[in-house]
C-alpha cells in the first residue's frame, strides 16, 4: 500500500507540472488531488511504522486547508 501512496503523489506532481489551464482551474485541480490523498490515506498510516507517510499526509492536509482559504 505504501507504493500506491508514493505512486499517487508522483503522478500528482507530474500532473501539476503539466497543467496548462488558467490559475483558478489549476488550483481547483490540485485541491481535488490533495483531497483525494486525504480521503484515501488520512488514517491509513501508523506514525511509528510509517513516519514519512504520516508527515506527507499532514503536509498535504495543511496545503489543502491553505488553498481553501
Amino acid at each position: 500500500m505504501h507504493n500506491n501512496f508514493w505512486n499517487y503523489l508522483f503522478e500528482t506532481s507530474e500532473l501539476i507540472e503539466n497543467m496548462a489551464n488558467d490559475k483558478q482551474d489549476i488550483i481547483e485541480q490540485v485541491n481535488a488531488r490533495l483531497e483525494t490523498v486525504e480521503l484515501l490515506y488520512e488514517r491509513h498510516f501508523d506514525p511509528v511504522d510509517s513516519y514519512e507517510e504520516v508527515v506527507a499526509v499532514k503536509l498535504i492536509q495543511a496545503i489543502s486547508r491553505a488553498i481553501k482559504k
